[in-house]
């Protein structure tokens, strides 16, 4: 019998069979990567992260979407970076889910650019360092090929093309495959 990945939108939580699965920012958070992340992580930045993000998917399937007046700029700079770039995508916001690292995530785009296999995510923050073990992470969720380039997207609120930074480091796999090498118990 399979049994498949559920993920709770609303509270973020991934299950597989009744049990919660560890996701990527879950393991980045408890091993204290995220720094302060009551400095970012307001309830305004996440209800505009969620604006954005479905903002942009309803861009790349071609459906219409409102933003709010003050978001929209942000919207318009993932346009404008899609437009230069003409990225494809296989996979946008699709759960994922790794056995061997008992590990579940949901990248926000998959796909190709200039030819090249790409995981992408959406940032509407500022870049931080666990980005780029974070983007690692994906990689590793995702079946091969692993090693694609991991792009951080930050997007722009003032509606210019957004910063893309890719991020190379071969140490964001070793420290994304060290945030999975313990189980973890879960009392949910």
């Amino acid at each position: 019998m399979s049994v498949a990945l559920h993920f709770d939108p609303d509270t973020h939580r991934y299950s597989l069979d009744g049990r919660v699965i560890p996701s990527v920012t879950q393991r980045i958070g408890r091993a204290g990567l995220l720094g302060s992340a009551p400095t970012w992580h307001t309830p305004e930045a996440a209800e505009r992260g969620t604006a954005v993000h479905l903002a942009c998917h309803h861009s790349d399937i071609g459906a219409a979407w409102d933003i709010c007046a003050d978001w929209d700029g942000y919207l318009r700079s993932y346009q404008a970076w899609s437009r230069a770039l003409s990225p494809t995508w296989t996979s946008i916001e699709q759960p994922y889910y790794n056995t061997e690292l008992d590990l579940a995530g949901t990248p926000d785009r998959i796909g190709t650019m200039a030819g090249r296999d790409v995981v992408l995510d959406i940032k509407s923050g500022p870049p931080a360092p666990w980005h780029g073990i974070q983007l690692a992470a994906y990689d590793l969720l995702v079946p091969l090929p692993h090693r694609r380039r991991r792009i951080g997207l930050y997007v722009r609120a003032d509606g210019e093309m957004a910063r893309m930074i890719d991020y190379r480091a071969p140490s964001d796999y070793v420290n994304a495959l060290a945030l999975c090498t313990h189980k973890e118990t879960h009392h949910d």
